[in-house]
């Protein structure tokens, strides 16, 4: 087989390729592009509008066209008095933390008079992922308020959740925006169960369950007080949906303080993203080079190397993130899609990924695209740990960009680093990668929005349970 020549690093015609901004720094210095190419990339992008296009989401343009829906999950970390529906943000933001101030502070207590010490989420998707990431990165070595998370209709799962639970001592937050979703109904019902069995009796079941939803009468379907309702909308998709009453189990379980300097953060990056020049421009430039990559270097797969346990399951979050929103074959405007959208999304914890599958990497038969995170601070104070951590991640981001130059196979290598993993880094990270995400929409032109491909799954489920159970009458509210 004929061997390529493989294009230049960026590095190799700039000095230094390395962008700043909310104390996030991206070294771009190994994506292999020529000077004339990144000149001719930069004018596409400039013709596609993709700042501009993203702008016009944040002001409530329609850009979810299939199911007519504005996208604004900026809104929900906006403290402006201008941003689109910000008397309903703000007022829903005031009441979750004063309800998850009360759980902490110990004035919200059990049927009984005890104090929360357990919170477990019901959610899956971005009912999951997000409470996940937030709660994995930024939690205590032995947090006041533990938070347990229970996605799949799986029972394991669910035992091992909630067997050294106490349910007087423990609050449930049911969260699903459509109150359509078949685990979390499943779930439910079997909470409920595990409430009766210790005992609680229905008519005390709102002191231990609330409920997130976009449906107004969610807790009514519980039999539950208004009170224990906070509402999210259908302008916001479930995958962006952290910033908002999604996040409610992280405010609790973390604090208030905790949950709005996250905000705090990603509405830093959103400024960043809109008003920052491209050049300069974290997000844009990160979707410029991964549009590249795809059309133009035929890499086929994205990983994510966090070399950081608090960053672990941002891959997971991540997959959901890009894969659910560009994985289309149709664009916006109704005609197929010419070449790819999202590539494969996976990865892993760096260093231990290492002695797994950076062989593969390494020396294998693909061409990869890679981010490898950390940050300049640890989270511990192990100056040994740490020092073999930071020297492995650093080796690593030469090591696999580093083959022969005629190999057809190769790693395009972005490196993002944090000075250190506060609540406002977090929030800026997140956001930084979510828009990462909706302006590759933009560029591949398709809708980033919506995910027709779950919902035809999740209605095949439908029928396929009411088949193994005729006489149920499963609820889909």
């Amino acid at each position: 087989m004929q061997s390529l020549t493989v294009a230049p690093f960026i590095r190799d015609s700039f000095e230094n390729f390395r962008k700043s901004a909310c104390g996030i720094t991206l070294d771009l210095g190994r994506q292999r592009i020529s000077q004339k190419e990144l000149l001719n990339l930069i004018d596409f992008v400039n013709d596609r509008r993709m700042i501009e296009s993203f702008n016009e989401m944040r002001q409530g343009k329609i850009v979810n066209a299939s199911e007519q829906r504005s996208a604004l999950h900026t809104s929900l970390r906006d403290p402006s008095k201008d941003a689109p529906h910000a008397t309903e943000v703000h007022e829903t933001l005031e009441r979750l933390c004063y309800f998850a101030d009360n759980v902490r502070n110990w004035k919200w207590r059990g049927c009984t008079g005890e104090r929360i010490t357990d919170v477990i989420n019901i959610g899956i998707g971005g009912s999951d992922m997000g409470p996940r990431t937030v709660y994995n990165a930024l939690r205590k070595a032995n947090p006041e308020i533990h938070l347990h998370f229970l996605a799949s209709s799986d029972g394991v799962i669910f035992d091992r959740v909630t067997e050294e639970l106490d349910p007087y001592k423990t609050l449930v937050v049911i969260s699903s925006k459509s109150f359509k979703t078949q685990e979390t109904q499943a779930n439910a019902q079997e909470i409920f169960h595990w409430l009766k069995q210790a005992g609680i009796p229905e008519k005390q079941f709102s002191k231990h369950v609330v409920v997130v939803s976009a449906n107004p009468h969610a807790a009514e379907y519980f039999g539950l007080p208004n009170d224990n309702y906070f509402p999210i909308w259908d302008w916001i998709g479930g995958r962006f949906s952290v910033w908002g009453a999604i996040g409610l189990p992280v405010a609790i379980a973390l604090g208030t303080d905790v949950f709005r300097r996250f905000l705090a953060g990603a509405h830093q990056m959103d400024q960043h993203a809109s008003f920052t020049p491209l050049q300069n421009n974290l997000p844009a430039l990160m979707a410029m080079f991964a549009y590249w990559n795809v059309n133009n270097l035929d890499v086929s797969s994205y990983c994510f190397l966090p070399y950081d346990e608090r960053l672990r399951t941002m891959v997971d979050w991540l997959q959901q993130l890009e894969m659910e929103s560009l994985g289309k074959s149709i664009k916006s405007d109704g005609k197929p899609v010419v070449g790819k959208t999202s590539l494969t999304v996976w990865g892993g914890h760096g260093n231990e990924s290492q002695h797994s599958f950076y062989q593969w990497l390494r020396e294998g038969t693909a061409k990869t695209a890679i981010d490898v995170c950390w940050c300049e601070k640890p989270g511990h104070s192990h100056k040994v740990l740490d020092d073999v951590l930071m020297a492995n991640a650093k080796a690593q981001t030469e090591a696999l960009v580093t083959r022969d130059s005629n190999c057809r196979y190769f790693n395009v290598v972005s490196t993002v680093t944090l000075d250190e993993l506060t609540p406002e880094r977090l929030g800026a990270l997140m956001a930084m990668y979510e828009h990462k995400t909706t302006m590759l929409g933009t560029l591949f032109g398709v809708n980033a929005f919506d995910q027709p491909g779950v919902e035809f799954g999740k209605e095949l489920a439908k029928k396929i349970y009411s088949i193994r159970n005729p006489t149920s009458h499963n609820s889909t509210h």
